[in-house]
């Protein structure tokens, strides 16, 4: 399992994570912003930098998802709308809560092809958790349809209730499941010691959940906000590498 783990064991770079926290006298989760102030003043070279190393690491979490024994299903895959894949997470104790947070890319479907990677960051405050360690977690979503698309026209949007993610199958899926999973928004799934799941993911880590644009790295490189990447904005000029993760979904998961 040397070439799974060499994904995801590495120690998760530095950034500024999003602060989210939820008045504890009422705990009511209230996301806010915090502005990655260090990343903001970093030269853009260093911010291309970082933008590149999250690409690459997404797009080498699609390769081996890719693999015909990984499990993940692509059945789903080549209809989902959006893919999101965030390579690793942190872990913040703040007060008596324990808040994660990862960083990565979506890209949305498009009439000819992948979107250019829309950098994302997304924050959780579950009452439990129990996936290990958070630095060797990731965390891919599917966005199946048009509906939950529209949710992050927002440059953050909060997914809970009907718009909580469920956690999907693994392996092959029948044509019942598909059937079964028609309503279904948002797939969730992990991929943890060099195996994907879902089951491993408490549902209690969608209560309180975000997802937030990384417009200090959208703008900085594209110009444009996160969404309106994922809206399939032009971009003339790029950075070697950015596509990493677009070229991976091109590969192997074409658009239909």
């Amino acid at each position: 399992m040397a070439r799974e783990l060499q994904v995801l064991n590495t120690k998760p770079r530095q950034s500024k994570p999003m602060r989210a926290i939820r008045t504890f006298a009422s705990l009511i989760f209230v996301p806010a912003v915090l502005g990655f102030l260090t990343s903001a003043q970093k030269p853009a070279s260093e911010k291309f930098k970082h933008a590149v190393e999250r690409s690459e690491d997404s797009a080498r979490l699609l390769a081996l998802l890719a693999e015909p024994n990984s499990g993940f299903p692509k059945e789903l895959v080549d209809r989902a709308r959006m893919v999101a894949v965030f390579p690793r997470t942190t872990r913040q104790d703040v007060l008596v809560r324990r808040f994660l947070q990862g960083y990565g890319v979506i890209s949305s479907r498009q009439r000819n092809g992948w979107s250019l990677p829309s950098f994302y960051q997304f924050a959780s405050a579950p009452r439990k958790f129990s996936g290990g360690s958070v630095e060797t977690l990731a965390l891919v979503l599917l966005f199946m349809n048009k509906d939950s698309v529209s949710w992050l026209d927002k440059d953050k949007s909060e997914f809970k209730g009907e718009r909580a993610a469920r956690l999907g199958p693994v392996g092959v899926v029948t044509g019942d499941q598909i059937k079964s999973l028609a309503d279904t928004q948002i797939l969730a799934y992990s991929y943890y010691n060099g195996k994907l799941n879902a089951s491993n993911i408490d549902p209690d880590f969608f209560r309180d959940f975000i997802l937030e644009q990384d417009n200090n790295l959208n703008t900085s490189l594209y110009g444009v906000k996160g969404r309106e990447v994922l809206a399939g904005k032009q971009i003339d000029s790029l950075p070697a590498g950015i596509s990493f993760f677009q070229d991976a979904l091109k590969k192997y998961w074409p658009s239909r």
